[in-house]
């Protein structure tokens, strides 16, 4: 059931659809005046979501940029550095994490070489965790190329430092290769060099296909391209995390649905979570960067955040010649927080909280050619 607050947000989300901005204003004003984000955990994900929406109406949305890449310091933290928050404290992203490693873990370990491509590696943290993980089961390969695929080169280059310090540690051999560029905008000559590099090769890819460019209007050419792509690399296995939501192709009022469902569930998972007021409030902010990109960018060719659900995915993966992953269905990761439930399928595992799968992990490799 709809709250007054509900009903005077998705009004607003109406009216500025329908080219009705003074009728629009008026339900963001009378909104406001109901908010205490101070007091009232809840009332931060209305005053997110209500700002996009303000954004939009104004304008102000219409050329959004991607906040990794173009942080505003006026705005607070980076967004990478609130992403580390959010890997600390919120078991969707720890236990996807968690999932991701113990997969990449038996398809790496105890090989004499493989190499690990990582699209979307940011400042490689996850990879300082798999190498720990390596190093305790005793599964550390003798030499790992690791190819560090983002746009950011001051990502890239944290990435290659943080690796190096770990793999000191753990006495790990590691050859970091960092490729500064979105991965739809690799050249051949590039794609070339990462079907030379040793195998067995894998591939991962947590919360970065989401991000693909695509042109307005478009079913998602360029990310089957993508996929494609890494199909041709011959992987022995391919990882993926992405949050379980449509704001890719769903039209602007049901995107605006969609993610209200989506964000205010992270949020009530949040908040029932023993996380210091203060960080569970910048953790919402993170989120709110994304919902602004969802419901306040008017211009579509600038969005950044364009989740599909799971199911989606793996068709995608299907026809770009990719099978479930066996080895997904088998791993049993530590660690994973008990609000959570897995729901296991071929190839995935949905995060579920309140029967509300949030994020998947997805593990495929390629069809094997049929005689």
């Amino acid at each position: 059931m709809r709250t007054v607050k509900d009903e005077l947000l998705f009004r607003a989300v109406e009216h500025t659809l329908s080219g009705q901005p003074i009728e629009a204003a008026h339900e963001l004003a009378s909104l406001e005046t109901l908010l205490d984000v101070d007091s009232v955990p809840e009332d931060l994900g209305y005053l997110l979501f209500a700002t996009a929406v303000s954004h939009r109406l104004e304008g102000v949305g219409v050329g959004a940029r991607n906040p990794y890449l173009y942080p505003h310091p006026e705005e607070g933290a980076r967004q990478i550095d609130l992403f580390r928050l959010l890997m600390t404290h919120m078991p969707l992203a720890s236990a996807a994490d968690a999932l991701a490693n113990a997969v990449l873990v038996e398809l790496l370990g105890k090989r004499d070489e493989a190499t690990l491509v990582d699209v979307g590696i940011g400042q490689g943290r996850q990879e300082g965790r798999l190498l720990k993980a390596l190093s305790e089961q005793g599964a550390l390969p003798r030499r790992l190329t690791l190819v560090g695929v983002d746009p950011s080169g001051a990502s890239l280059a944290q990435a290659e430092e943080s690796t190096a310090k770990v793999a000191r540690e753990v006495g790990a051999s590691v050859r970091f290769v960092g490729v500064e560029a979105p991965v739809e905008s690799l050249s051949e000559s590039t794609w070339s060099v990462l079907r030379g590099l040793p195998g067995p090769r894998v591939v991962n890819a947590a919360f970065a296909l989401h991000h693909v460019a695509e042109e307005p209007g478009s079913v998602g050419a360029v990310r089957d391209a993508v996929l494609r792509r890494l199909r041709a690399l011959e992987p022995s296995g391919v990882v993926l995390c992405e949050p379980n939501t449509d704001h890719f192709r769903a039209p602007p009022l049901e995107r605006f649905l969609n993610a209200w469902k989506h964000f205010t569930q992270v949020f009530h998972l949040l908040d029932t979570l023993e996380v210091p007021r203060e960080e569970r409030a910048a953790i919402k902010r993170f989120f709110g960067r994304e919902v602004e990109d969802v419901v306040g960018t008017v211009d579509e060719s600038a969005r950044c955040e364009r989740h599909e659900l799971a199911e989606t995915w793996m068709a995608r993966l299907k026809r770009a010649g990719f099978v479930p992953l066996e080895v997904l269905e088998q791993v049993e990761p530590e660690g994973v927080h008990p609000v959570l439930e897995l729901r296991r399928e071929p190839g995935l595992v949905g995060l579920s909280w309140k029967n509300e799968v949030l994020v998947a992990v997805m593990g495929v490799r390629p069809e094997e050619a049929r005689a």
